[in-house]
């Protein structure tokens, strides 16, 4: 048997890969609950959630709180692209040595993709030549190059290099938490999705079938053919076999009477039908009008 793979094949596919990650969450979910003092807290769950959130929140104010360095670059210090509230930068270039002052070592950074920019660099240490990075805090320069200028800059170099902050992991941590609980508490293993059976495209089809009849009961197969066209009814075609019948449906339920002519089949009826308006009168043993 050849099986037909078309749209609604790739549509099923791609529905049970989108499913599969919710299954295994939901898998995971149900494995952790067996962990002691799980099921207690998926009972109290809004009250941990809040309570992750508030934390999550407090972490989250003490980092943007704290004091760190921006990194840029010599292109957007020269676009005037330094926040006025920041002075503390971390910037990339080529450092050259020029000859040392009373305040300490003096230098100047430059770099090769930006032209007619310079910042010179003060610093209470020694500094590696050649391309490095350096911080410190800036003191001219942030409103960035005029049109037809150059840019000149000025740092004053930390002692030690400065490291951006890391992301508030704490914070990050603690509300990821609390949503994983607030998303478990509303998952259930094993999971079930309703999917309805996909329709197929209408086409006139002609199948051989088989047919048999429930009553009388009877175990001989009639064949037949099944004719399906679009916007038509089945139709039941080339029956072999008949038999004629009346169906009688009195008020206790349904009599089938089958006849081995379709003349003594037509002479109940009329007989049955007559008995009902009562127009048929007795003489002898003959019924007539």
């Amino acid at each position: 048997m050849h099986l037909a793979r078309g749209p609604n094949f790739v549509m099923g596919n791609s529905r049970s890969i989108l499913r599969l990650p919710v299954v295994v969450f939901a898998f995971v979910v149900e494995q952790l609950r067996r962990i002691p003092g799980a099921r207690q807290i998926e009972r109290r769950a809004p009250w941990v959630v809040s309570a992750l959130l508030l934390v999550a929140l407090v972490a989250l104010s003490v980092w943007m709180a704290q004091r760190s360095p921006q990194r840029i670059s010599m292109a957007e210090l020269v676009a005037g692209d330094l926040s006025r509230m920041q002075s503390w930068i971390i910037v990339s270039g080529e450092l050259h040595a020029e000859p040392a002052s009373a305040n300490g070592y003096r230098y100047t950074l430059t770099d090769s993709t930006v032209p007619d920019a310079v910042m010179t660099v003060t610093s209470p240490v020694e500094l590696a030549v050649g391309q490095t990075t350096v911080s410190g805090t800036i003191v001219g320069g942030a409103q960035g190059a005029r049109d037809g200028f150059g840019w000149v800059g000025q740092l004053r170099a930390d002692s030690v290099l400065a490291h951006e902050p890391d992301p508030p992991w704490i914070a990050i941590a603690l509300a990821a938490t609390a949503l994983f609980i607030a998303v478990a508490g509303r998952t259930f293993y094993p999971m079930f999705f309703s999917q309805a059976p996909p329709i197929p495209e209408p086409q006139t089809m002609k199948l051989q079938v088989g047919v048999r009849r429930d009553w009388p009961p009877s175990r001989q197969v009639v064949p037949g053919s099944l004719v399906l066209q679009p916007g038509a009814p089945a139709e039941l075609r080339r029956l072999l076999d008949s038999e004629p019948a009346l169906v009688v449906r009195p008020a206790t339920g349904e009599l089938t009477i089958s006849f081995a002519s379709p003349d003594d089949r037509d002479a109940a009826f009329a007989a049955l039908a007559a008995d009902v308006h009562g127009d048929w009168r007795h003489q002898g043993s003959k019924w007539t009008r």
